[in-house]
């Protein structure tokens, strides 16, 4: 999650320039296609030597109090483990940054899938040296309980999946995630809490995944759906600080609105029993889902979401999307359907790869008490 400070002043003139565009190009249009044409071609090749395989690079970039100015770079790599109609793009990514306030992270992510979607593997593994904001656990947090904390982190997740029928995948995953050196701003107040893991923790889960998947396209859907059920098992006590279970359903749908527009929309719940540690209940705000709210803010043992974003083509390359939703946390599921949080936003979209649709995005959204936040973020959000 990228915030960043904007005028959003600016950001509607861009908005308006982008619509402007769509309706005046008219005769000139044909021209900028051309000029446009000519630059993927240094990307995908051309028509008579086409790529495929695809690198690109882009810069990460942000302002914020917990961070000062953080830089860093998105490395990626598209592929395909197989070169027929059938076998989806697999994807290999490296993100990195580094703040002002000698703060690092890395995170590298592997999507692969082989031929003809036999097998899909996903990994990451994450590390972080950072510092970012607690507010304690529940749906009514308050902002006068904010303060920051620093922390290091492992974490590294892993799934390998089978195709057992068409479009159904089933397999093992799991989990491993080590906190440690946690420094909060106020001793006194947090760290002698009880909340579990506060000062740290150890934890290492296994599950099964079981996924149906008939998205035409994995970076942009246009139709099809997907659904997702899944769990993680914390049991074991010589592997684990805490022990706890998790259960995560994901449900996402498109709809295609003419020939270059789509509706998408997603639920997301999850659900979780025994002693979870903080850092591990889920929460509200990401750049994924519930944009505009600090990830962190909001933080239960169950937790739900609803999304529905408009992506909306503009001129050639260039797109918006409006989106909307509502979701909340609860350490008990009747919780669930008090204090619930909305949210709401647009962004906008450069496609990077034309051939398989892999945009860039800049999404800027906004939720209750005037929070917002701006996400930069290769992808999109589901």
């Amino acid at each position: 999650m990228q915030y960043v400070q904007v005028t959003y002043k600016r950001l509607s003139l861009v908005t308006f320039f982008l619509l402007y565009l769509n309706f005046t190009w008219g005769q000139e249009r044909s021209k900028l296609e051309l000029l446009v044409d000519k630059a993927y071609t240094l990307i995908e090749g051309s028509d008579t030597k086409p790529k495929n395989k695809y690198f690109y690079v882009i810069p990460i970039w942000a302002v914020s109090p917990e961070t000062g100015i953080k830089l860093g770079a998105s490395f990626g790599y598209v592929f395909k483990t197989a070169y027929d109609s059938i076998t989806r793009p697999s994807s290999l990514r490296l993100n990195s940054s580094y703040t002002q306030l000698n703060q690092f992270n890395i995170r590298p992510h592997i999507d692969i899938f082989f031929k003809q979607n036999s097998y899909n593997l996903k990994a990451q593994y994450v590390y972080n040296d950072f510092n970012e904001y607690y507010w304690g656990i529940g749906n009514t947090a308050l902002e006068s309980a904010k303060e920051s904390y620093h922390f290091k982190q492992h974490r590294f997740n892993a799934r390998f999946v089978k195709q057992v029928f068409k479009n159904l995948y089933f397999g093992p995953q799991f989990m491993y995630e080590r906190l440690f050196d946690i420094q909060f701003s106020d001793l006194n107040k947090t760290s002698q809490s009880l909340v579990p893991g506060i000062n740290g923790y150890e934890v290492l889960g296994a599950g099964l995944a079981l996924a149906f998947d008939n998205r035409d396209n994995v970076f942009f859907p246009r139709s099809g759906a997907y659904l997702e059920i899944s769990n993680h098992m914390f049991v074991h006590a010589k592997l684990n600080n805490y022990r706890f279970k998790s259960v995560l359903v994901d449900l996402r749908k498109y709809v295609p609105l003419g020939k270059k527009d789509v509706l998408a929309t997603q639920f997301l719940g999850s659900y979780n029993g025994g002693l979870v540690p903080f850092r591990q209940m889920p929460t509200i705000g990401n750049e994924m889902i519930m944009r505009g709210y600090y990830n962190g803010r909001y933080r239960d043992d169950h937790y739900f979401a609803f999304q529905a974003e408009l992506r909306k083509s503009i001129w050639g390359p260039f797109g918006m999307t409006f989106f909307g939703g509502f979701g909340n946390v609860g350490s008990h599921l009747s919780e669930l359907s008090r204090h619930i949080k909305p949210n709401y936003g647009f962004g906008f979209r450069g496609v990077l790869i034309r051939k398989e649709h892999l945009n860039a995005r800049m999404d800027i959204g906004f939720g209750e008490k005037n929070i917002r936040g701006v996400y930069l973020a290769i992808s999109e959000a589901f």
